[in-house]
């Protein structure tokens, strides 16, 4: 995995864990549409391979 991925499955990890303490339904509905577009920008960086 490129160095790029591993800093976006960090950060997707910091929003689940930050999904994980919280019970504020408005911040885990945002940290799902951040992962989700973080995943987007990962499968773009190797789309091409």
């Amino acid at each position: 995995m490129c160095e790029k991925c591993d800093e976006i499955d960090k950060t997707i990890e910091r929003y689940r864990q930050i999904q994980r303490r919280v019970l504020d339904q408005q911040l885990i509905e945002g940290t799902e549409k951040l992962i989700a577009e973080l995943e987007a920008d990962k499968a773009a960086l190797h789309r091409d391979e």
